[in-house]
């Protein structure tokens, strides 16, 4: 625990090993090497796994966490102001649902949900849409549940945010995508475009107008398989956030 203490980013399996048997010298080395396996894989809430064969205390993930929740309320609150009959005020959650409903629509989930704000918590942030593709009962071809994931922004000058955060939910989702508005520009759009194709992430744009928000596909996006370790980790933040929205998911 003193080794994590001052490694406040964490430290590998073989390193936390070498540290151990350095301050252990006369313990034997399978007699370290037994502790340490046990302590990591039945640690407790003061241990987190933050990576393969990386540990960090419980207080510095949670530190992090915390500004990144802060840094996604500030993100998530914004709005914009858009003539539509007048001016309207729309935010990002304002389009939430309807692209959960677009993405069943089309054939790309069989069950989509908004999710948005912070709630699976984490630097890497939490996805706006969250859906699945499932085999339903009368396909001849049963093939693995496929996690769908969106990042939806309502300010048209914020494109490189979507992009970042589009890339890092391929971590663990098979599908992924950037939701922009029609009103972003040629040259930010065009570069959109070229960055999507390229990391086979899914490009829409979207109508500010909250009730005909008319989604567009520019950028089909590939399907790519996640890495299990962050499907896993993410999902054990849903159960713990929401546990009622993953039933309904799986």
């Amino acid at each position: 625990m003193a080794i994590l203490d001052v490694s406040p980013q964490g430290v590998r399996w073989t390193e936390l090993l070498r540290a151990v048997e350095a301050d252990a010298g006369e313990t034997p080395h399978n007699s370290i090497h037994g502790a340490l396996h046990n302590l990591l894989t039945t640690r407790s809430a003061d241990i987190v796994k933050v990576a393969r064969g990386t540990y960090r205390l419980a207080k510095f993930v949670a530190a992090d966490n915390l500004v990144a929740d802060q840094q996604a309320s500030i993100t998530d609150t914004a709005s914009v102001l858009v003539q539509a009959e007048g001016l309207e005020t729309v935010t990002e959650q304002d389009f939430y649902e309807s692209f959960a409903e677009w993405l069943v629509e089309n054939d790309e989930a069989t069950a989509a949900f908004a999710l948005g704000g912070a709630s699976l918590g984490g630097k890497w942030g939490t996805p706006d849409v969250i859906a699945v593709l499932k085999p339903r009962a009368q396909d001849i071809f049963k093939f693995e549940p496929q996690i769908v994931t969106a990042e939806i922004k309502a300010v048209p000058s914020q494109p490189v945010v979507a992009f970042g955060q589009a890339v890092a939910y391929r971590l663990f989702s098979h599908k992924s995508y950037i939701v922009v508005p029609d009103s972003t520009s040629n040259d930010d759009l065009s570069r959109l475009k070229s960055l999507c194709s390229i990391h086979g992430v899914g490009l829409v744009t979207f109508s500010l107008n909250k009730d005909q928000p008319d989604y567009s596909v520019i950028v089909l996006p590939a399907i790519a398989a996640p890495d299990m370790f962050y499907v896993n980790s993410m999902l054990d933040r849903l159960k713990s956030s929401a546990p009622e929205l993953l039933n309904k998911l799986f």
